[in-house]
């Protein structure tokens, strides 16, 4: 692996030692919590009783609830931006490097079905071709993405879940008393697949052995990365993963 100088790459990527400081408040935790219900905060408010129960089916629900959610953490999802620090050159070559593991694991994975027997000598290739990608992609990127999340991971994570638990948390009085969404690790795990989409469609897929370890993410860690390689939204996305926790 190559030498890797830590307090020169923080001097050239300064943001990377800044907190997370964005304050969101509990009017605009509400705000987008009616936004999802569609109502006004006042009634919200000051008319809870007369809020009709949210009785549509969970998938729906949810899909109504992430655009608000959203909204609430966009400064701090403008921020990771800024963090991962990676060139456009870096963002292309990053880019076909995954392509091209991914192609390789594919023939690999062709391989293994056609076969009975003995390995090919082409399967033998492709896997040792597979290993020197990842090798180049971790010597090349992994640092930068571990120092990252090593030094903004937890301030970041923070920041962007807290106020989204907090939106969930208020909806949920709304909805029938069987929804998962009443369910506090339910929000918690569904909040951490939020972070997780979001933060992979920022960083790309180098991140996700930085983030499987969040509560809820790691046994839906392929299908939010398969979901961001294909271009689906966010919505789309974690509507699809929240019928699978």
């Amino acid at each position: 692996m190559s030498n890797f100088d830590l307090r020169k790459y923080l001097a050239e990527n300064r943001l990377l030692q800044e907190e997370f400081i964005f304050e969101v408040s509990d009017n605009e935790i509400q705000a987008a919590a009616a936004k999802a219900l569609g109502v006004s905060p006042e009634e919200l408010d000051k008319e809870e009783d007369k809020i009709e129960e949210v009785g549509l089916a969970l998938a729906i629900t949810i899909a109504g609830l992430i655009p608000p959610a959203l909204e609430l953490v966009g400064n701090v999802t403008n921020k990771a931006k800024q963090m991962i620090g990676l060139s456009d050159q870096e963002k292309k070559e990053l880019a076909e490097l995954n392509k091209k593991i991914e192609f390789t694991e594919e023939l690999i994975q062709k391989a293994d079905k056609s076969t009975t027997g003995d390995v090919s000598a082409s399967e033998r290739q492709a896997r040792r071709r597979l290993e020197r990608l990842k090798k180049e992609k971790d010597e090349k990127f992994g640092t930068k993405f571990g120092n990252w999340a090593k030094h903004a991971g937890h301030s970041l994570h923070h920041a962007y879940v807290t106020p989204i638990r907090k939106m969930f948390e208020y909806v949920a009085k709304f909805t029938k008393k069987d929804s998962k969404l009443r369910d506090e690790d339910y929000r918690e795990k569904l909040s951490n697949i939020i972070y997780a989409a979001t933060m992979m469609g920022v960083a790309g897929y180098g991140i996700a052995s930085h983030i499987n370890h969040l509560h809820g993410v790691g046994p839906v860690l392929t299908t939010i990365a398969d979901g961001v390689k294909e271009g689906k939204s966010i919505v789309d996305l974690v509507k699809g993963v929240a019928s699978m926790i």
